[in-house]
């Protein structure tokens, strides 16, 4: 028995159960505190097409995504969409004067110590990774995201 709960502990890893992100493959789950400081779980969101969105105020491409995320969100978040934005280290201030800014109307996440990102696997900003509805990632994007791209990679599967 000893074996078996080493054995289930050890294939943990450490936030929350949160892997790599891996083209057809699940990414686990994560809790993470919004703005609000209201717990946040990517599970919460299973049924839907969740857009991971990882960024920062200090990263220029981050920056200038956000109005092309925002209004991307606008138009379709009433088809089962969502966009956490996981915010890269930075306070609960600085993040919130931004979103407060340009007026961001998806949610911020914050993850302090980093431990979601690099659990997930992501190395550079922005990045982005879709999840479906059953929670496995179906589009991974390294770099900044251009209207066309959401258009031509996250679109298609809210229109299925």
């Amino acid at each position: 028995i000893l074996v078996s709960v080493l054995l289930i502990f050890s294939n943990q890893s450490p936030s929350n159960g949160v892997q790599k992100a891996i083209l057809g493959k699940s990414v686990g789950d994560f809790a993470l505190p919004d703005l609000d400081d209201q717990t946040i779980q990517l599970s919460d969101y299973k049924g839907n097409y969740v857009l991971l969105n990882a960024w920062a105020t200090w990263c220029p491409p981050c920056r200038a995504e956000m109005p092309d995320l925002n209004e991307f969100y606008r138009k379709h978040q009433d088809k089962d969409f969502e966009i956490l934005a996981i915010n890269a280290g930075e306070s609960r201030d600085v993040a919130a004067q931004f979103s407060e800014t340009l007026g961001l109307e998806f949610k911020i996440l914050l993850d302090i110590d980093g431990k979601v990102l690099h659990s997930l696997g992501i190395t550079g900003f922005p990045t982005s990774i879709l999840i479906d509805p059953e929670g496995n990632v179906a589009v991974i994007h390294i770099g900044m995201i251009f209207p066309e791209d959401l258009n031509n990679k996250v679109l298609p599967y809210l229109n299925k």
